[in-house]
Parts: C-alpha cells; structure tokens; sequence
C-alpha cells in the first residue's frame, strides 16, 4: 500500500520541479533589464563656424551639443522605442534604458541643434537622418549589443559625420567690397542611419555670408558645414558693395568634401579677376591635409 503511494507522490514532485523551472524562465525572458550608453568626449574638436555655437578643445561633447537622439531596435531590425535629451537634462550624455533578454541595434546621435529623424520609423534599414542648414555639427555611433540577465553598460564615442568647406581670402579686400556670401551646391540632406551612408537623392542649396568691417577685411574667412561626402560640390563666392550689388562672381567646381575633415578655398583678390582659388584639407580636424587654390 506504501509503494502504491509513493510513486505518484515522486512524479507529482518531478512535474512541479519542471513546471517551477519552465516558469522561472519564462519569467526571466519577460523581464527587462537595465541598458546604459554613457557619451564620452568627441572624436574631434568642433571648427570655429560663423553663425554658429564654437567651443575650446578642452569642452566636452555635454558642453558642446543641444541635442542627443537614442533609437533603439530588435533583432529583425524592428524599431521599438526612441528617447530624446537635451543639454538641459540633467542626464544628458547618459541614456538609460529597459529592454528584455535579446540582441538589438542602438542608433546614437548628437548634434548642435535638433535633427529630423524619419516621421514613421518601422525598419533600422529604412531610418534616416535629415540635416537642415540649422543642424549644425552631428555626431554618430551604430552599435550592435546583446541584453543578459546582467543588464548592459557601455561608454560611447561618437564620430563625425559631416566635413566642413572654408573660403578664405587671404590679402586685404578692397574696400568698395561692403559684403561677401560664400553658396555650396551639391549638399545632400538625409544620411541612412543602417548604412552610415548619404542619400544623394535630394540636393540642396546652402549659404552663409558676413559684412565687411575693419576687423575682418584683411583676413577674412566663412565657412559651412557639409553632409554631402559622395558628389563634388561647387562653390560660389560673390562681393557685393554697399548697395547690395554684386561687384564680382567666382565659382569654384569639383570639390570633393571628406567627412571629419575641413576643405579649406584659399583665394586672394587678384584671384577674382585671373586665376582659381586653391583647395586643400585642414590638419584641425583630420592628421591628413590637402589644399585647393581658386
């Protein structure tokens, strides 16, 4: 009679040890656990830029930045959430985040000012970025992670995404010369975030310009910052005098913008009415150099 009880008594406590351990793992995988992504320094000083925010070298990207953007995706690429900081948080720079046990896609960027990111975000391989003339600097990082029981902590380093072109005129500037605009054509506005490529199906116009005073008309610079890393660009460089009207045209063609680096137009006055401007890149940004005369 003893035996007869015993053995459902042993299987009824082998099914409840299977049952509690199926559950704690199920459990497990619903869970979610902590993600952090902390942004160290940049990769890169920012440039002096007109019309824009400049910072030392000794800044950090906290100090330098208005704007950090996470997304975050599954496995199959699938979007799932985004959180959006701004330099006044007070954890800007550190993204925290819950996500269950799995791998997935992280997407961080930083820029000086707000970035236009896809409206309806569904794939990674269909997210973009859109740069406008007001975006200014943007930093960028793809980073592929897997989430344990343990959570996921890792510092970030951002890198640059766009190039800088710079016009500068190197003898005084006449001075019936009241104001000088500096135009790029060829700039492109979306950047694939899966790729880490630009999309060179839209193009843009940009442009800056500055007035002339006694401060800056003997060494006198303007400059833009430029996503467009695949198609030439073409400059334009145009003095006007005091009434607005243009005194003298140049137009520089085939410039090949690096990202990361500054193209730097090196032109003198004389240069308006003969020869071109030169081209080249500046060590500030990169080690490697080029120069490019107009």
């Amino acid at each position: 009679m003893k035996r007869s009880l015993l053995l459902p008594i042993l299987l009824f406590s082998l099914f409840s040890c299977e049952s509690s351990s199926e559950d704690s793992a199920q459990d497990e995988a619903s869970n979610t656990h902590l993600v952090e992504f902390k942004i160290g320094n940049i990769y890169e000083d920012l440039p002096e830029l007109k019309a824009a925010s400049s910072f030392s070298s000794a800044d950090s990207t906290l100090n330098q930045f208005g704007f950090l953007y996470y997304l975050v995706f599954d496995a199959t690429g699938k979007f799932l959430h985004q959180i959006k900081q701004t330099k006044g948080d007070a954890s800007f720079g550190l993204v925290s985040d819950q996500l269950k046990i799995g791998e997935y896609t992280a997407v961080l960027v930083s820029c000086t000012n707000e970035i236009l990111i896809s409206p309806n975000l569904t794939l990674l391989n269909s997210t973009k970025l859109r740069s406008t003339s007001n975006t200014g600097d943007i930093f960028y990082k793809k980073v592929s992670f897997n989430v344990t029981a343990d959570g996921f902590s890792q510092p970030v380093l951002l890198e640059r995404i766009i190039g800088c072109v710079e016009m500068r005129i190197t003898d005084r500037i006449a001075d019936n010369v009241a104001k000088i605009e500096f135009a790029i054509e060829n700039e492109m506005q979306f950047f694939n975030v899966n790729t880490n490529q630009v999309e060179t199906t839209t193009i843009e116009f940009r442009s800056t310009s500055a007035e002339l005073t006694s401060s800056n008309r003997n060494t006198f610079k303007l400059n833009l910052l430029i996503l467009n890393d695949q198609v030439p660009l073409i400059a334009t460089v145009k003095l006007f005098d005091s009434s607005n009207g243009v005194i003298k045209a140049k137009k520089i063609t085939g410039i090949q913008n690096v990202r990361r680096k500054k193209t730097i137009l090196l032109g003198k006055m004389s240069d308006f009415l003969s020869g071109g401007f030169s081209v080249g890149y500046d060590d500030a940004w990169s080690p490697d150099s080029t120069i490019i005369n107009f």
